[in-house]
Parts: C-alpha cells; structure tokens; sequence
C-alpha cells in the first residue's frame, strides 16, 4: 500500500490544504522545512489563511499590565425541571510571546488583523506585535509620546493581500504663548516608518474613549457637540478622512454610558450602562456587518435586568465582550475602592466569575483577538 506525504502533493493543493489550518498550529509548523517557512510569509498565503482557516474565538484579557488568553463558558443542565446556569471564565494561559514579556508592563492595547498595538506603562514606546508569530516592531515617536496621547490602529485597502498598516495618535499640549490647548493629530505610515501631520482635523478621540478596529476601519463614541449628541465616529484609514454614522435609538445618553466592541471580525457591538450609579439595566445592540465605512443599522441583542443582582457600585471605566453564540456578555467594571468586578450576564443569567481586590492603576481590557500569521510590515 502506497504512503502519499502532504510533501508529495502538487505545491497548489498543499498550500489549500495548509490554508484551511488553524493559524496558531501553523506558527508551530513553520521551522519543518524552509518551503514551509516561506509559504507561511507570503502575504497571498496569509490571505488565504484569514478566509479558509476555522477561526479560533480568543479574547484577550489585559490586568495588571499583563495580558491573557480567556475561555468563557455557558452550560445548561435541567433538574427536576428546573434548567440550571453555569458560567465561568477560564484562564487558558498567560501570553508571554512579547520580546522580554517579563520586563513588559502593558498600559492599553488595540488590535487589528491580528495584529497588536501596545502602549507600555512608562506611555514612552509603542511596540506592534503579532501574539500567534511572536513577531515585535518598535514605533519610534516624532519627538516624543505623551500619557494622554490617543491612539486608533488600522489598516488602508485591508482587503488585499499586502495592507498598509496605520495608527492615528491624537495629543494635547498646553501652549504658554497662545494660553490655548493645541491638539493635534499624527499618521504613522508602516510603508514609510514615519509619522505626518493630518491636516484639517475637526474630530478628534478622547483619551478616555475605547477605540476598535474593524475591517481595517477606527470606530468610536463621540459627542457630537455642534449637534449636542452622540455619534458613531469612524476614521478610514484608505482614504484618511473621519466618518460621522448614526448610533442606536437612545443616542441621547451620556457620552461616557456607552461603549463599543467587536463581534467576530463582523458586527460591532454598543453597550449602554450608567455611570456611577448602582445598575439596573443593560442594553446590547449589534451592527449589520460592517464592509468599509458603509451605512450601519442597528438591532437590539440583549436586555438585562439587575432587579434580582446587585452590582457594587462603579467608576466610569467598563470594559465588555460579546459572546454571540452563547448570547452572554462579559464585562468588568471597578468598584469605588478599586476593586475590579467580573461578570457573564444574559438571559436569566448572572454570575461574577473573577474578582481582583485590589487592581492596578491600568484599567482592565476585553479585547477579541482572531491569530493570525499576518507579517508586521517594516520599510526595506
């Protein structure tokens, strides 16, 4: 009987078979042999990964400056006709691929296409990092970064095979001459390893405003203050121009109760809260999927009430991840004292699931993460 090794298949069908692989098992897989090891870099290959792979549903979850891999579980049993809830996070490792992780203290992240921006806690570097390659660059500053400079990570054409990676830095300064607030608002060019001046600029984000990335695009919550109310802000980093798109019904609320999130590479997901007080309500809502900066339309996801489960009370910051399939949302929010709170709700389901008594002084991130064999572009 006839053995056939994957290394006698025609090049074509090796690499359609390779491509269907999970992106992290091929990390592993890319020192077996030097055509492997090159194929794995071709950003056509790599293309062709992100679309035939069976993407693995990774959240990322940064606290006390370091980052890990977390499990959310949902399960079902029914007794005596009674369905009974579980749900739990579970820590499937610390992620430690990051050049000289034992030193690294983190302060924010942001991804895109597998890709990962890092702030780090001194707010004087800037480090992009793939987390499944172990690949690291360096960003360099103009002059220099500030602890209140704000970022958004993306990508121009993010449909080819080759996209240009991008970051927007938003700053401040106090200028003496003038007695005014200077902002201004840079471009980092991965083609070019430089930075450039955006021209022009009305809009701008917040340090406090939580940014995400979708198909290649910045989105945020802005408070529109020539309209006085909130929006949608999107930065499309093809055409470098800011996009002002409609947020669901009850857009009246106040800036800091809203929050966006990423649901699987495709929808955006906003959630409504209120600051500051002892809640009783929370409100999910799903996007269409997003293609580019289109039109977005919005349908209610969840509801839920916390009549019968009281929450400590908190400070502005929250962070959250939707979980479409299970249809559960976890978040964390920090009580007065400092204390950081973890929490899956959904449907009759209510349960805090991790407590830190004492958090650091870096709020705590639920970031959805797809790996990726993606290349960090550097200027030859």
């Amino acid at each position: 009987k006839m053995t056939i090794m994957i290394s006698d298949l025609p090049h074509d069908l090796e690499s359609e078979i390779l491509a269907r692989v999970p992106s992290k098992s091929l990390a592993k897989l890319q020192t077996t042999c030097k055509r492997w090891y090159t194929l794995f870099k071709d950003p056509k290959f790599v293309k062709m990964n992100n679309i035939l792979r069976k993407a693995s549903k990774e959240v990322m979850f940064l606290i006390d400056y370091r980052v890990y891999s977390i499990r959310v579980n949902r399960l079902r049993n029914r007794f005596r006709n009674k369905c009974i809830e579980y749900a739990s996070i579970e820590f499937t490792g610390k992620i430690t691929r990051l050049e000289d992780s034992k030193e690294v203290k983190l302060s924010r992240i942001f991804h895109c296409n597998g890709l990962i921006l890092c702030c780090m806690e001194d707010f004087e570097s800037l480090v992009v990092w793939n987390p499944c390659t172990g690949e690291t660059m360096s960003i360099k500053p103009k002059s220099f970064y500030q602890w209140n400079d704000s970022y958004a990570f993306g990508c121009g054409n993010s449909e080819s095979s080759c996209p240009n990676y991008k970051i927007l830095r938003c700053s401040s300064y106090y200028c003496k001459n003038s007695e005014q607030r200077i902002f201004n608002c840079e471009i980092y060019d991965f083609s070019s390893d430089s930075w450039r001046v955006l021209a022009g600029v009305t809009w701008r984000i917040h340090c406090s405003d939580n940014v995400v990335s979708l198909k290649g695009n910045a989105y945020w919550i802005h408070f529109d203050r020539e309209a006085r109310h909130n929006v949608l802000l999107s930065f499309n980093f093809t055409t470098e121009v800011f996009v002002s798109m409609p947020l669901p019904d009850q857009s009246d609320y106040r800036h800091l109760d809203l929050l966006i999130s990423v649901v699987k590479e495709e929808h955006l997901a906003v959630l409504h809260h209120v600051v500051g007080t002892f809640l009783t309500e929370m409100n999910v809502w799903l996007s269409n999927k997003i293609s580019g900066a289109k039109e977005v339309s919005w349908s209610k996801f969840l509801v839920v009430s916390f009549d019968n489960f009281r929450l400590p009370r908190y400070s502005s910051e929250m962070t959250f991840w939707v979980d479409e399939e299970n249809k559960v949302v976890v978040f964390c929010v920090r009580d007065m004292e400092g204390g950081d709170h973890f929490y899956i709700v959904g449907e009759g389901l209510h349960k805090q699931v991790y407590k830190v008594t004492e958090g650091s002084w870096i709020w705590p991130w639920l970031l959805s993460y797809v790996p990726s064999l993606c290349h960090i572009p550097k200027e030859v």
